[in-house]
């Protein structure tokens, strides 16, 4: 099984990069490869869908679109309830308890993510849908849950690693590390001539991006299964305890710099474009949905957290389009899911879209250069997002023992902050 899991993040990487190609040979012919509809997505029903998703994730330019043309096109009319990211759960545990009134489509992540909202009982099973097959290998990971497709994928494929600035690597003469340990000499280098290592955005607790070192720790199902099952907590892995001192050192050296706790996302623009900071953490589209600078001089190297010693890459989060399956507009909802999934509609609100392929008829987007430069070292340390999806109870807030930990000056110690980690993803787990 640790070998299949293996196997899988690799034929997933495939189909990316084969993507990549297709999408550079492909990107001129636009939306055009698909002039026609290639799906029946029914008829015009004049019912009105409701649609729940987290606030503000439904105004991604490509899903306003998409809501735009299924309206224009079949003059049917979409409620769309943008939800704030702490009210989410909540609102869809009521309307799962009859609490209040289901909406017909849910926009979530996959996995575990949906695991309290009991998806066998509420969510329609996609599995012998027509655009099962035009999935990557990537997309199927994401929507799979207890054997099935839940939900279809219709979200920007985006890479993972540590952007850095080209111009000041070149300046100082350093080249892309290989190792942790060249990784910290890099810091080092940096720190003697000014320059601020990584900018954190502590601030952000979610930015730690401590899942990013954990995708490797799962490819291990006995790992897996051990957190999963309740007989392995986070402070039983030792290599758990490297990630949380890799966050610790980095504070102690300076390599964060002196604000790293009140740094926060509105301040990633502004301090890539600075020159102050060398690298972040972060996705390669963020360069071209976010980052005002110019995204050009940068490039994507691994993620050097602890661990693995060369480094890592992660996969795409994909958000998923969730059909209630107890809806009284089902006939409608499943068409409109059919209509998102039609490459003549998909290609329409991609095209331009920095994103790898999610459909494998995808060609009007386009992948980012940082990619592109990067796709040999992409594929020798790429892993699929498999923590943040299949650790049950995981949660990115919980890096917030782990900045304690990098505050504590030797009062606390490794183990004892990832046992505060564990002893939170329990209680998360029990509430659920």
């Amino acid at each position: 099984m640790k070998k299949g899991v293996r196997v899988l993040a690799v034929m997933g990487l495939a189909m990316v990069l084969s993507g990549c190609v297709q999408s550079r040979q492909a990107h001129t012919e636009s939306a055009a490869a698909f002039d026609e509809p290639q799906y029946d997505w029914g008829s015009i029903s004049g019912e009105k869908l409701v649609i729940w998703g987290i606030y503000p994730e439904m105004e991604r330019s490509y899903i306003t679109k998409a809501f735009d043309r299924y309206q224009e096109f079949t003059d049917n009319e979409l409620e769309i309830v943008q939800i704030p990211k702490e009210e989410f759960e909540q609102q869809v545990l009521a309307s799962v308890a009859g609490e209040i009134e289901k909406p017909d489509i849910l926009l979530s992540y996959g996995g575990t993510n949906i695991e309290a909202f009991q998806p066998d009982e509420n969510f329609y099973d996609f599995s012998d849908a027509v655009w099962v097959d035009d999935l990557t290998d990537t997309s199927i990971n994401q929507t799979v849950y207890n054997g099935k497709i839940i939900g279809l994928p219709h979200w920007e494929a985006s890479v993972s690693g540590t952007l850095y600035n080209k111009e000041i690597f070149e300046k100082y003469n350093l080249e892309v590390p290989g190792t942790q340990e060249a990784f910290l000499q890099v810091c080092e280098t940096l720190m003697q001539n000014g320059i601020t290592p990584l900018y954190m955005p502590g601030k952000e607790i979610s930015m730690l991006l401590y899942q990013f070192p954990m995708d490797c720790l799962v490819e291990d199902t006995d790992i897996l299964n051990g957190l999963n099952d309740g007989t392995l907590g986070y402070d039983d892995l030792p290599q758990m305890r490297e990630v949380a001192d890799w966050y610790k050192t980095m504070a102690q050296k300076g390599y964060l710099g002196e604000t790293y706790r009140t740094d926060d996302w509105n301040g990633m623009s502004e301090a890539m474009d600075s020159g102050k900071y060398a690298m972040m953490l972060c996705w390669d589209t963020w360069l071209y949905t976010d980052f005002t600078g110019d995204a050009s001089q940068f490039g994507i190297m691994p993620a050097f957290v602890g661990i693995p010693e060369e480094g890592t890459f992660e996969g795409p989060n994909l958000g998923l389009f969730i059909v209630n399956k107890n809806s009284e507009r089902l006939d409608a909802a499943l068409d409109f899911i059919t209509f998102l999934a039609d490459p003549y509609n998909y290609n329409a609100v991609f095209e331009g879209i920095y994103t790898a392929p999610v459909f494998k008829n995808q060609v009007a987007s386009i992948s980012t250069p940082q990619y592109l430069e990067a796709e040999r070292l992409i594929e020798r340390h790429y892993r699929d997002s498999t923590a943040w999806l299949r650790i049950r109870g995981f949660s990115q807030m919980d890096a917030s023992c782990i900045l304690e930990y990098m505050d504590a000056d030797g009062k606390e110690t490794a183990e004892e902050c990832l046992a505060k980690m564990e002893a939170l993803r329990q209680e998360r787990l029990k509430c659920k």
